[in-house]
């Protein structure tokens, strides 16, 4: 099955070539969106140097595209996650806040940029972030509506990891249960049953299981 031009996994000139002359072809309300799916494509190889192309892309959807609100979020929070790859955590943070709080003018955008910035602040220990992040998975958990398993693990997780830190016994311990309950989820809460295993967690995060751990063995010896 031939790949669509704008979701190659090669860049050689070749590819550049024809992806950009399709590009000035296609309608320029959907530009930004075929950007944002190339990128994707790139980083899902994750060679460093696709991932500086699709750094690129992602980019140019800004400088080109300023007012695209549709494609703004999540090419901020991918921009975030090229630097998380790369090590450049407080560079990633900057991203997915500036995400975060675009968000919060345009709720229907959403890219999963919180859920990013509390990985990676429990994971580089930024104590200093975990206020922010203890305040938006809060509201985010309490919110209603659909809320995918996996999104639930992630949330459940980092709290937990935060409430530990504050000493916050009860909470540490409940929200390690929301994780633990989330991680070995089947099904969702949607209704309809082709799609009950949507969001589900498929590959457990090593790192983030044994910092909850870790965060709860403190809690279990001083409680």
């Amino acid at each position: 099955m031939a790949t669509d031009w704008y979701r190659r996994n090669t860049w050689t000139k070749a590819d550049e070539e024809e992806f950009f002359m399709r590009l000035g072809r296609a309608r320029k309300d959907g530009r930004a969106q075929y950007l944002k799916l190339q990128a994707y494509a790139l980083m899902d190889t994750e060679k460093s140097s696709l991932l500086t192309v699709a750094e690129s892309l992602l980019t140019r959807i800004l400088s080109d595209f300023p007012d695209d609100r549709v494609e703004k979020s999540q090419t901020l929070n991918a921009l975030g996650v090229i630097q998380m790859r790369r090590g450049n955590n407080e560079a990633a943070i900057q991203f997915f806040q500036q995400a975060i709080e675009f968000e919060k003018a345009f709720p229907y955008s959403i890219s999963g940029a919180h859920l990013n910035l509390g990985e990676i602040v429990v994971k580089t220990g930024r104590t200093d972030l975990y206020d922010e992040v203890q305040e938006r998975f809060l509201a985010e958990a309490n919110r209603g509506g659909i809320i995918f398993p996996a999104e639930l693990y992630t949330i459940g997780s980092v709290l937990a990891i935060i409430f530990a830190f504050k000493d916050d016994v009860e909470n540490a311990k409940y929200f390690a249960e929301v994780a633990a309950n989330n991680a070995t989820a089947k099904t969702n809460t949607l209704w309809n049953p082709r799609k009950r295993h949507y969001g589900t967690v498929e590959h457990r995060k090593v790192w983030l299981d044994r910092l909850v751990k870790k965060a709860q063995k403190f809690v279990k010896r001083d409680s």
